[in-house]
């Protein structure tokens, strides 16, 4: 009897050997959750309420302000918008799942080995690793594209590789389910192991168009799961694994925000707002000397590690916002409710600092969580969320500068990762986090 094997293993595993195979010196193990079917670990909005998360941090590039000069305030970079399979490689590296480069940028990848045998006996190996890019090219266009490469490819001695055909789909589930797509391009069609490997590249595009979404901001979220179905020759039966393997969900959404890139459209109203993954990155504050924003980074971490040592007190405080267990929404069409946030802090500033805690206005009270989040000081209050903790935010006075440095990291954080209102009522509809260095 002629059977083969099927293995599925994260880009960066070892693949042993046909010559060790053979003399049992090592054998495929198939890791823990190799197999895709997940999305990554920081995926939110209406996709993660319906499907799988990973239980593995995804990697991440870190973005960084950037000060022009030492009386320049600090900018938010643009985040990328393209991404290398080198890059990509280098990203899944340790055994990564997923590699999110911005929330314009992120890929997945997989390695498919197949061991032939014969009577039991191993006769050959072959294996190939797809990689499937995601990206948002243009802050102006609504254009997702993603690009699948098939690259790696292996075939050693007696299989039947050559004829194994290889077909490559992917499901799609949009929110709401009456919006309806514009796709471009191909994702892969059905070949076999050596025509895919003379043809290996392949681009597919979506596109929502705009005034198809829910809420203020007309949102539309897709889950986008590639997946693989190998075909076996006839001659050969499956006798570990299963033809068809998931790569990895990479979901994707759509708005037309009016406080965003693109409100206009060019004066075209199907062609306004963008595009984005939705995932939670992180804003990134630092509390290292000379960094324009120390004092709220400083605040920011103290708050986090030694939230006894903040006002107002409360031994049980846990303020949110350095995880992907407790993330941040942003609070953007109820001025009333961002107002309210700093109202309560500035209550704390005065509680504790006196009414002169701005020493004439060289300082001004700085509150975490931000006062633009659902999580801003006035959260557990009656007419907001009353059964969340009370108390549970920090505000103090701070140097004017840091303050407004601070700020300007924020909207520009905001604004070029394309966060959104976080909510829709109760429903969590986007979400960042905050890493202090």
């Amino acid at each position: 009897m002629q059977t083969t094997a099927l293995y599925t293993l994260p880009v960066s595993s070892h693949i042993p050997s046909l010559k060790d195979l053979q003399s049992g010196r090592a054998r495929l193990m198939q890791p823990r959750e190799a197999v895709g079917g997940k999305l990554p670990m920081e995926t939110v909005g209406p996709v993660a309420a319906h499907f799988p998360v990973s239980d593995q941090p995804s990697a991440m590039y870190e973005i960084s302000p950037v000060t022009t000069s030492a009386a320049a305030r600090p900018t938010y970079p643009e985040p990328p918008r393209s991404m290398t399979r080198a890059e990509c490689k280098k990203g899944l590296q340790g055994g990564k799942l997923f590699y999110v480069k911005s929330r314009f940028a992120m890929c997945s990848g997989i390695q498919m080995v197949q061991t032939w045998a014969k009577n039991g006996a191993v006769t050959g190996q072959s294996s190939f690793t797809l990689w499937v890019i995601s990206t948002v090219p243009d802050r102006k266009d609504r254009t997702v594209k993603y690009d699948y490469l098939f690259t790696d490819f292996f075939n050693e001695g007696r299989t039947g590789a050559s004829s194994m055909k290889v077909n490559t789909d992917a499901e799609m589930t949009t929110f709401p389910s009456s919006a309806r797509k514009r796709q471009g391009g191909s994702i892969p069609p059905t070949k076999t192991f050596n025509a895919l490997k003379a043809s290996p590249k392949y681009q597919h595009t979506v596109i929502y168009d705009a005034g198809q979404g829910r809420g203020k901001d007309d949102v539309v979220a897709l889950a986008y799961q590639p997946y693989l179905n190998l075909i076996i020759p006839p001659n050969w039966v499956i006798g570990h694994g299963d033809g068809k393997v998931r790569v990895g969900f990479l979901a994707a959404q759509w708005d037309a925000a009016k406080y965003l890139y693109n409100a206009g459209g060019g004066g075209d109203a199907k062609k306004k707002g963008g595009a984005s993954f939705p995932v939670a990155v992180y804003l990134p504050y630092s509390s290292k000397a000379g960094a324009p924003e120390r004092a709220v980074a400083q605040h920011l971490k103290t708050a986090h590690t030694k939230p006894r040592d903040t006002k107002p007190v409360n031994s049980a405080k846990n303020v949110p916002g350095f995880g992907t267990d407790r993330k941040l929404h942003r609070l953007y069409h109820d001025q009333t409710r961002r107002d309210k946030n700093r109202d309560e802090a500035i209550k704390v500033c005065r509680k504790y600092w006196g009414d002169g805690y701005s020493e004439g206005g060289k300082k001004e009270c700085d509150e975490y969580p931000f006062a633009i989040t659902y999580e801003g000081c006035a959260q557990a209050l009656s007419q907001y969320e009353p059964s969340t903790p009370k108390n549970n935010f920090s505000a103090m006075p701070l140097p004017k500068a840091d303050n407004g440095n601070a700020g300007t990291i924020l909207a520009g954080f905001l604004t070029k990762n394309r966060i959104v209102e976080g909510r829709i009522g109760t429903e969590e509809i986007d979400a960042f986090m905050v890493k202090i260095t």
